[in-house]
Parts: structure tokens; sequence; C-alpha cells
């Protein structure tokens, strides 16, 4: 049966398409940048490899090394997963509209209005969804996400049960965000890694009014259930996980004191911190007594001889970013919330350098945003993330152009056109199969995911035989190499095989190239 299905819809594409003999001639984008001639050239450097790996981390977001199904293995993002993801969110809507929403004339009234707001919307991913476990997790492969603002407001949309959904190292980097935004300064709200040898947590901590108090929004279900009145904890101990405080960490700041899992994350274990010493103490003598006084790190450091031996992490920029809520434009607490939103993009695109691998410059790809140096990124994240790499191996066709047709078709009739990301940004593709939606350029970059865990001939499908085209209008194409000819799968209306080249194309990619246009 599955064979005539096949046959027939084979069929019905050989009618509707036709196969020029054609191949592109690709415009290169600014080379000095890219630091590249094009793949089939074979000029790539291995620092360009590793400069795109180093920024796919920041989109894929793993906690430690993971394997992916078919290809290398997914390392922890530097400087870390907070920094990186606290900057990224405060460039979103959902997190400005959430510090717009809770900000009031004082501190303390503005942190009593973030406990009600995080308990009436706020659960950990694991208790979300009726499957009881973390919906990013193939059969095969475990795939521990730290999802951003977006992605938490995405799966919201598809949960009964709560507005924000995510586990609590996302949920920790989503408070810390909304609080900084919210007024609260870089030396007055931290997320902080709690960690025992059997497992660890994200809270967070903040001070108002010289008085310090903990943040756990994964106890919002009881908040709602009348079990607690709220996230917030005058002190915070729950043994084995309160052991070690293992990080501190903000927008501007950050501390590390050492990982217990070492061996998982090796990336985290030198101590850092680019604090200044004496402020370092004073709240350390503070955050330690919430904790039942934790021990620092795997070390066990006392606070000097931490200071001692840390260092900077060379890739943490010791700026905060300035913008609040008071300085938000606009009529309606939507028009504020774009408006703060488009105020720290502009800051934290100005901090980013060009290629520093800064907190700033990852935070931009963990966002999504399309004007990058390499977006070639968001096509190898494609290529690595969890879902789409299961369904290539699972969908994998007989012949090249059943791989390709099967996969047009199957999106076409599961996903949905409909934005899981904001303007000008690139959904996470794994986030397209949980939502079921997307916008035609999210639903480009998956397909090329997909292809690249699909087998052509004797080995995978290979990037010279794949880009994704971007039009000017923000329409998404996916180019095929069918025997030499290029076709055009479509995500929005019409055939899904096209020989007829999209107009107006202002960006094309894989996840090795970037170029600015594409001349068949």
């Amino acid at each position: 049966m599955k064979t005539n299905i096949i046959l027939f819809l084979s069929l019905i594409l050989l009618l509707t398409v036709s196969f020029p003999i054609t191949k592109p001639q690709i415009q290169s984008h600014d080379i000095a940048v890219q630091n590249t001639l094009s793949f089939s050239q074979n000029t790539l450097t291995k620092e360009k490899y590793s400069l795109i790996d180093n920024y796919t981390w920041a989109v894929m977001r793993y906690d430690s090394k993971r394997p992916s199904e078919n290809y290398n293995d997914i390392m922890l993002p530097t400087p870390s997963n907070g920094v990186i993801l606290i900057p990224a969110n405060m460039m979103s809507v959902e997190t400005c509209n959430a510090a717009v929403s809770v900000f009031r004339d004082s501190k303390m009234e503005t942190l009593d209005a973030f406990d009600e707001y995080v308990s009436k919307r706020m659960l950990h991913i694991d208790e979300a969804f009726l499957k009881g476990k973390d919906e990013w997790n193939t059969e095969s492969c475990y795939n521990h996400r730290k999802e951003s603002a977006i992605e938490m407001n995405a799966l919201g949309d598809i949960c009964f049960k709560a507005d924000l959904i995510g586990d609590c190292q996302a949920q920790a980097s989503f408070n810390t965000a909304v609080l900084r935004l919210s007024g609260f300064s870089a030396e007055e709200v931290f997320t902080v890694g709690i960690q025992s040898p059997k497992g660890g947590h994200a809270v967070n901590v903040v001070n108002v009014d010289a008085e310090w108090y903990v943040i756990d929004s994964t106890f919002a279900p009881f908040a709602r259930n009348g079990k607690r009145e709220g996230v917030i904890f005058e002190s915070y101990y729950r043994p084995p996980i309160t052991d070690y405080i293992i990080l501190l960490e903000n927008d501007k700041y950050f501390i590390n004191f050492g990982h217990v899992f070492n061996m998982s994350t090796p990336m985290q274990k030198t101590p850092y911190s680019n604090m200044d010493p004496a402020l370092l103490r004073e709240i350390i003598s503070h955050i330690q007594p919430l904790f039942n006084n934790s021990l620092l790190g795997n070390k066990r450091w006392n606070i000097n001889s931490f200071i001692e031996n840390a260092t900077p992490n060379p890739w943490m920029k010791t700026v905060g970013i300035p913008h609040t809520v008071k300085d938000a434009e606009g009529t309606s607490l939507e028009d504020k919330a774009f408006d703060l939103a488009e105020k720290c993009q502009d800051f934290i695109c100005y901090h980013a350098g060009k290629c520093d691998q800064n907190q700033f410059d990852k935070s931009r790809y963990a966002l999504g945003m399309l004007s990058v140096e390499y977006p070639q990124v968001y096509a190898n994240a494609a290529k690595l993330a969890a879902w789409t790499s299961r369904y290539g191996i699972k969908r994998d066709m007989s012949t090249s152009f059943l791989d390709v047709f099967m996969t047009g078709f199957y999106q076409r009739i599961t996903i949905r056109t409909k934005p899981a990301s904001q303007d000008e940004c690139i959904a996470y593709s794994d986030l397209l199969h949980l939502r079921h939606a997307g916008s035609t350029i999210d639903k480009a970059v998956l397909p090329y995911g997909t292809l690249r865990n699909m087998k052509k001939d004797t080995d995978f499908w290979q990037p010279e035989d794949l880009f994704v085209l971007i039009t000017e209008d923000n329409q998404g194409y996916l180019a095929v190499n069918l025997d030499e000819t290029w076709q055009y799968l479509s995500f929005n209306h019409g055939k899904i095989i096209s020989d007829t080249v999209p107009s107006d194309i202002m960006m094309v990619f894989n996840e090795v190239d970037y170029f600015e246009s594409w001349e068949p």
C-alpha cells in the first residue's frame, strides 16, 4: 500500500515538473568577512569550520556534550548557556512584554507583581505535556535544550496548562532578563546554578532593599493550587541539589565556581570571574546563607581562594544592557515592549563586535537573527537537531527524487505556515516539529537539516547540493540539486517542487557558505 501511494504521488509530480539542465552561478558575499570561497572549490579553512560550530552551539544550547544522530558531538556554548540566553531574551518581545507588565514604582512592588506573573503563567517542560518527559527528546537522542523566551512562549501556545514552558535554566534565564529590564541592576539579580553529584538545578537570587531572596519558578504549580503563596523564598534548602553553588550569571557577569560534573562539562571546569573582588565577596556573603551555606564549586572554594585562582572568561564582555522599561516609548504595553526589545537589540548588536564570540555576539544567534555574519549556523543546527535528524533517518526514501518530494510533502501536511519566532529571525528547526508551525523561512531550513540526514547514493546529501534561499519579501525556499538540475521546494502554496527560480533573492546559505544572490 505504501509503495502504491509513493508511486502515485511520484507520477503526479513527474507530470507537473520539468527538469532543465542548469547550474547556478552564485555571487559571493564579502569574501574577507567569510574567509572562504565556495564549498565546491574546497578552500574552507579549519578556522571557519570551528567558528561556525561555536556559533552553532549557541543555537543548540545543550548543557553538556551530546552525540548527534549522524554527525559530530554537540558541545556546551561559551561562555555559558545562561549568559547567552539572557541577552537573547532581552531582545525578545515576549520578555519585554513581561517586563512592561510587571513594572511598578518600587522594586518590591515589581517583585511582587513578577511573583504573581510567574505563578500564573509558567510551567516546567517535563510537567507540561502528556508524555511526562522533555518534549525535545526523541526515542534515541537525549536533547536537553534550554528554551529561549520565544520558544517558551511558542510551547505555551500548544499547552493548555501554562503560557510559558521551559526547563529550570530556561525559566531562570527568562526571570533574570525580565527583572533586569524591570529596573534591577546587574549587581542585584542573578541566575544561580546549584548542584550535587546526583543532579542540578537553576534558580534566581534578587536583592530588594538590602534583602536577598531566592526565586524558583518551577514552584509555580504549587502557587497556583494554593500549596505556596508564590515562588519567592527567604531561604532555600533542597538537599542534595543545594550542596554546591556552581555559577552566578546575568548579561554582565559570569562567575563559574566549577561544575560537579566535570567530565560532561569540561569547558566549565575553569574558575572564572569578571566581577570586582570586593563586590563578589559582598554578594557571596549574602547568597551563601540563602542556600544553607552551600559549598562553592567542585573544589569547595572559600571565596578568597576562589578569587585568587579565578580569571575573567575570555568570551565574556563586562558590559550590562542599560535599557529598562523606563526607557520604553509608546502609548500601549505592546508598543513599549516592541520599543524596548528594539533598543536592547541595537545595544547588543553594537557591542557584539565582529565575530568576537562574546555573550552579545552569540546571543544574536541564540535569538535566530538573520542579520548575522554566519547564517550558515542555522543550517548546521538543523542538521544536528534531534527531531529533524530523526525524521530524516525514518523517512529516507529509495531515490533522491523521492527524498526531496516526500520531505516537502510531509512538511506541507504537518507544519502550517505561521511564524514560530519574531520578525527577521529563524526558529530552531525542532521547534517546528513540536509546534507544527513555522514561517516559510523556518520551513526552508527544516528540510535542509532533514535531507542532510538522508542518504543520497552511498552517502548523505551534501551541502553543495542544498541551499536555503530567502527573498526580499521574507519567503523561504530550498534549492536542491537533482542530477545536475536545480529544483526549488516551496513551502506556502502551489507546486511542492518547481524548476522556476524564485525572484528577488537576497540571501543564500547552507551550513558552509553564505551568498547574497543566486543566478542560475
